[in-house]
């Protein structure tokens, strides 16, 4: 009996019977997952509002990830059932690292399909856990992309598909999450937040929740954008979403699991989203309050109790799914992180193209503000265009507007958000160059640093060339290129660079032009 068919009998079952069909699979399923894993521990964290929020700490299992629960039991008992072919799945990460480990365990050779995009990271983990026995292969733009070219692979090669959410086994292995959590919490919780892909995990765990805590208020969190279950619940059948936020790589589904989608639409109380920048203020904040490193998709449960309205008289419990985090998304996360981020302003100004001029603008009008960003090019001997970045508390933004709107500035243009300022696509004429010097400059990341040494550039030389962004870190870093009447102005002002005790290096010019 194929996948489909077996779906399409349990969801016509009446709710009682599909759940109780649940229960004892999920009491199947703990014979079983811990031949691999151990229990994974329990923690807490108080959040701004008072409430204690207990937390799983999935995280902390050996793939870094709840997702190993659902595949082992589904491959377990299929190996119980004495199965010994091929095994197939599709994967953003965490369930691919999951078959990975469950193969290698069993011997049974697994081909895993990932999207384009999968981190490197959740990659080399597949490879890392399954050795020899898995093939690796990316396909698609998105999880269901891959799906579907998993499921051809299947049928062409006879191979046996492990779903990653819309299978009984899969749900019941996923179950003994809120299992566990029955086992060690101290008092009746008042509040669950569930985070949801597919919506495996969210409808095994409130099974066993809400038969142990009838009065328990369910909630299902998705990310932004990827609100697939919510959505189907509200219209009564399964939706698909055209576009898919993938930030939270780990939930991006774009239709939820049909079994998964039944046992939500009973067992869950309310739907809710968090956007990016609240997911990232949840890393933020178990970062700060307990050194705990998740994935995006893991902080969605504490992002929306941050913001449910929680006071100290509740008691809230989530699950942190996976750490599986890209490290090169770690920048990113920290910045979009700040609760309460100032904001990020970028104006283009006209001035005269000459010594000085860019170190007068500063001076007259940036001397109180933050500068992060700077973006000029000589394009002409007449004219500069210089892009200036500044950092400004959201509370500040009615005096910044105010501000630019003096008499006395420069002409000038704001060009925040524009496709050139974030991609930093800087306009460069090299052909109007005089004997140029490039060099990478490094100062103190203080306010007023980039200011000072600007200052002292302006006596010596005609600034042609500056790439600077604030890198948040103690020391800033800029490219910059500078000009000169002739050859024995640049030897002084080379001079005057090292003599200064200013750090430089430099730069062949044909590296930048």
């Amino acid at each position: 009996m194929n996948n489909f068919t077996v779906l399409t009998k349990l969801c016509a079952l009446a709710d009682s019977e599909l759940l109780a069909k649940l229960a004892g699979e999920t009491t199947a399923a703990l014979g079983r997952i811990y031949e691999l894993e151990n229990r994974t521990p329990f923690d807490s964290v108080v959040l701004d509002s008072g409430c204690e929020l207990g937390l799983k700490r999935e995280d902390l299992s050996q793939v870094h990830s709840y997702k190993w629960r659902g595949s082992y039991n589904k491959i377990a008992s299929m190996v119980d059932a004495g199965f010994s072919g091929d095994l197939v799945c599709a994967s953003a990460g965490n369930h691919a690292q999951g078959v990975a480990l469950s193969a290698n365990r069993m011997k049974l050779a697994a081909t895993i399909f990932m999207p384009l995009s999968t981190p490197l990271l959740k990659q080399q983990s597949v490879r890392d856990f399954g050795g020899e026995f898995v093939d690796i292969r990316l396909h698609g733009d998105s999880f269901d992309q891959s799906l579907a070219q998993a499921q051809q692979f299947a049928a062409d090669n006879g191979g046996e598909l492990i779903p990653p959410y819309d299978d009984l086994q899969v749900v019941a292995g996923q179950s003994t999450i809120g299992v566990e959590l029955a086992e060690v919490v101290d008092r009746t919780p008042t509040h669950a937040f569930l985070e949801i892909g597919g919506g495996g995990m969210a409808a095994g765990v409130a099974s066993v929740l809400r038969k142990k805590y009838p009065g328990i208020k369910l909630i299902g969190v998705e990310a932004a954008n990827q609100n697939s279950m919510g959505l189907s619940v509200a219209a009564g059948q399964r939706q698909t979403l055209d576009e898919l936020d993938k930030f939270c790589d780990g939930t991006a589904v774009a239709t939820p699991g049909e079994l998964p989608f039944r046992l939500c639409s009973m067992l869950i109380d309310e739907f809710m989203t968090a956007s990016n920048d609240e997911v990232c203020q949840a890393i933020q904040f178990l970062w700060q309050k307990k050194r705990f490193m998740v994935e995006p998709s893991a902080a969605l449960g504490v992002a929306a109790a941050q913001k449910y309205g929680l006071g100290p008289n509740d008691y809230a419990i989530t699950i942190l799914s996976g750490s599986n985090v890209d490290f090169m998304a770690l920048p990113m996360i920290a910045k979009r992180g700040q609760k309460h981020a100032p904001e990020e302003r970028f104006f283009c100004f006209e001035i005269v193209e000459q010594s000085g001029a860019l170190i007068g603008l500063l001076d007259q009008f940036f001397s109180n503000m933050n500068i992060i960003d700077f973006q000029y090019g000589k394009i002409a001997n007449d004219l500069a265009r210089p892009v200036i970045g500044v950092e400004v508390p959201a509370a500040d933004a009615a005096a910044l507007d105010k501000f630019f709107q003096r008499d006395d500035l420069p002409p000038h243009e704001e060009v925040t958000g524009r496709a050139g300022t974030d991609f930093r696509v800087i306009p460069f004429n090299p052909g109007r160059l005089s004997h140029p010097f490039f060099a990478v400059i490094t100062f103190s990341n203080r306010p007023g640093a980039l200011r000072d040494f600007m200052r002292g550039v302006s006596e010596r030389a005609n600034v042609c060339y500056m790439n600077y962004t604030d890198s948040g870190q103690t020391e800033g870093q800029a490219l910059m290129g500078f000009e000169f009447r002739d050859e024995a102005i640049q030897f002084a002002f080379i001079n005057w660079l090292a003599e200064s005790g200013i750090r430089y290096e430099a730069v062949d010019s044909a590296e930048v032009i």
